[in-house]
């Protein structure tokens, strides 16, 4: 590790003013992690003394950046709680996160970005539960779907009043509240981790959204006659994806629906005969696919 690099590295973090502004909170997450890499450096044995003095000057600038960032959270958790931002005014604030165009058709949404820490820093009320290996093999590992991804979705879909809407596979909760903060529809998650769940219910619970229900369940085992949009990332594949579409197939026979996927799950989707696409993005795993029953 050269020492002379990270001194200067960090010499030019200290004179970024744009480390401050609000809005950059992907700049300033970078500047922690290079802090962070400093603190497990010198828990190395012998860690070399200049690695040490330059550890002990980054406190300063930590401590500087995260107050930033509690400042902006607490401010913009505060106003949810309360519901003194409407949804156009959150909406807004959230676009200054994010490098999403919105009402812009075919974007691809690779990776994360600022608005996905917001969100996580909103969202996550408390320390997340570990998580726990997938109960069988055809199902996947949750990972948080990018949020500009849900933007998309909102964007496109045109909620009405009566719309409830279905995260499946909803892990953590993010994308259900986030449905729910922008559009004011209903949402249920599905999840199968027990403690995801009850996580997912408190973080809910403690910000104020009275119309959220997670359920803790398997997905083929869940009633969704209730449901007009669905929202997949992938969060199983083969038969156990065949069969909860299966089960969605016998709901669009009693009522139209529509099908969001993110992911590799798309391409099954997009082979369904009773969905057509309604976004022309059936062929990409990596942008936001709209589908409507017929």
């Amino acid at each position: 590790m050269d020492l002379s690099k990270l001194q200067a590295e960090f010499v030019a973090l200290q004179n970024d003013r744009s480390l401050f502004n609000e809005t950059n909170l992907q700049g300033r997450e970078r500047a922690l992690d290079f802090i962070r890499l400093i603190a497990e450096s010198v828990q190395a044995r012998n860690p070399d003394p200049g690695l040490v003095a330059l550890h002990q000057q980054t406190h300063g600038l930590q401590h500087q950046l995260e107050a930033v960032n509690w400042q902006l959270l607490r401010r913009m958790r505060s106003n949810i709680q309360a519901s003194t931002s409407t949804r156009s005014q959150l909406r807004q604030q959230f676009d200054h996160f994010t490098d999403y165009l919105p009402h812009t058709h075919h974007q691809t949404h690779l990776g994360y970005d600022g608005l996905d820490i917001l969100i996580s820093g909103l969202f996550e009320v408390e320390p997340p539960p570990q998580a726990t290996n997938p109960p069988s093999l055809e199902m996947v590992h949750y990972e948080p779907t990018p949020a500009r991804a849900i933007l998309d979705l909102v964007d496109h879909v045109h909620f009405t009043a009566d719309d409830l809407f279905y995260d499946l596979g909803s892990g953590l909760g993010q994308v259900a509240m986030l449905v729910n903060l922008l559009t004011g529809v209903r949402a249920k998650g599905v999840e199968i981790d027990a403690a995801s769940c009850t996580y997912a219910q408190r973080c809910a619970d403690q910000l104020g959204l009275t119309t959220i229900e997670f359920i803790h369940l398997d997905a083929r085992q869940v009633d969704y006659s209730d449901g007009t949009v669905f929202y997949l990332f992938t969060p199983f594949r083969g038969a156990i994806l065949q069969s909860v579409l299966d089960k969605l197939a016998t709901v669009a026979q009693h009522r139209p629906i529509r099908v969001c996927t993110y992911g590799a799950c798309t391409l099954t989707v997009a082979q369904q005969p009773w969905l057509r696409s309604m976004n022309g993005n059936g062929d990409h795993e990596f942008k936001l696919a709209i589908f409507e029953s017929h």
